[in-house]
């Protein structure tokens, strides 16, 4: 995966660099929402206090929110455009290389495999890029920077926090460890389906002609169950992921929440409402550390697939060439239609002796030449 990035050219580079720096910028609109909602909290629960300074307040807010806004579409846009345009390139690359391949390559990869690898297997890069440079950017600046915000605030609710955390990733380390062997035959039975529908749809009418419809149809329910059945349980793994989030997220807020009633009971009565303000923030701060780890469960749902089918993309754009085609000339006056051998040999790919070896000769046009093989008399 990371030999494909290195094709991206400067301008996607520069784009990236500027999504970084807003993707910065939001995260740090998205942490000032608690310290505000805190501030509203106080002054909630202050004598004295006036609605236009609660409101200025939630102005705050509503700009932060509209700053946030502003720059995820900024990102977005952004990331849509060099997910796009570095499949166009790739597509291009692989198409490229292709062309070049002699009947060895072809064999070694089949045209079904070709076909996927130019089609489904970039795409699975491309949404990778796409979503990657929103949220696994985006996640892990969050997490720590909210983990920064809230260190040192209480040791209870930091405790908890951590636990959550834990959780989340040994369920997330369980369903990759069960599901990423899966997506290497998951693209290899799209290339098996591929296959099969080319193969039929090549000889439709030897298939009638012979009556083998129910033959492809059986052929083809095979493979295609397999692909399904696969899917399936790859599907219903992932699918574990969103209540154990959604659990995890809505336990965290109740037992800081919980712990914060017994610490706000034991507290003086000057205390109790700075506490209970911290409590508000230490739980939006918590929510947003939880919030980086499902957005990088997202990418972690994605990157298995993509990683294979990145693999696949570089074994083809990777492969030696057999046979290479040679350069081209100057013209040499009116010398036409000739062609000239020079210690030219030959064998096939799974042959132990040359067919043709050391051979050389030099055909004018209109000649013709005999030439005396292992396998006997060719003329040209």
């Amino acid at each position: 995966m990371l030999k494909l990035l290195k094709k991206l050219n400067k301008k996607e580079i520069l784009l990236i660099v500027v999504c970084l720096i807003f993707i910065i910028f939001q995260v740090w609109l998205d942490l000032k929402l608690p310290d505000y909602m805190s501030e509203i909290t106080k002054l909630v629960q202050t004598e004295g206090s006036t609605i236009g300074e609660i409101l200025k307040q939630g102005g705050y807010m509503l700009l932060c929110a509209g700053g946030s806004l502003l720059s995820a579409f900024i990102v977005g846009y952004f990331a849509s455009y060099i997910a796009s345009s570095f499949s166009k390139k790739l597509r291009g690359d692989l198409f490229e290389k292709v062309e070049e391949f002699s009947m060895e390559e072809m064999n070694k990869f089949s045209v079904s495999s070709l076909i996927t690898r130019t089609t489904n297997d970039v795409t699975q890069v491309e949404m990778l890029i796409a979503m990657g440079l929103q949220l696994l950017v985006k996640a892990p600046i969050t997490a720590v920077w909210a983990i920064m915000k809230i260190l040192g605030k209480n040791f209870t609710w930091s405790l908890i926090t951590g636990g959550a955390v834990l959780i989340l990733i040994l369920t997330i380390g369980i369903l990759m460890k069960l599901v990423f062997p899966n997506f290497k035959k998951v693209q290899k039975i799209i290339d098996k389906v591929n296959n099969v529908t080319r193969e039929n749809l090549t000889g439709i009418r030897v298939v009638r002609a012979f009556n083998g419809e129910e033959y492809q149809e059986e052929k083809f329910e095979e493979q295609n169950s397999n692909l399904t059945n696969l899917q399936t349980f790859n599907q219903r793994m992932m699918s574990v992921m969103s209540p154990v989030m959604y659990l995890i997220m809505n336990g965290l807020t109740l037992s800081i929440y919980f712990a914060g009633a017994y610490i706000i009971e034991s507290a003086g009565m000057m205390d109790k409402i700075d506490i209970f303000s911290d409590m508000v923030v230490f739980s939006s701060y918590a929510m947003q550390v939880i919030m980086s780890f499902l957005m990088l469960a997202m990418i972690f749902m994605m990157w298995p697939r993509a990683a294979v089918s990145g693999e696949r993309i570089v074994e083809v754009l990777e492969s030696n060439i057999s046979v290479k085609d040679g350069g081209l000339e100057k013209d040499k006056g009116n010398e036409k239609g000739t062609v000239e051998f020079k210690n030219v040999s030959f064998k096939y790919p799974d042959g132990q002796d040359y067919v043709l070896k050391d051979i050389s000769f030099k055909a004018n046009k209109g000649d013709t030449v005999a030439i005396i093989g292992s396998t006997g008399c060719r003329k040209i």
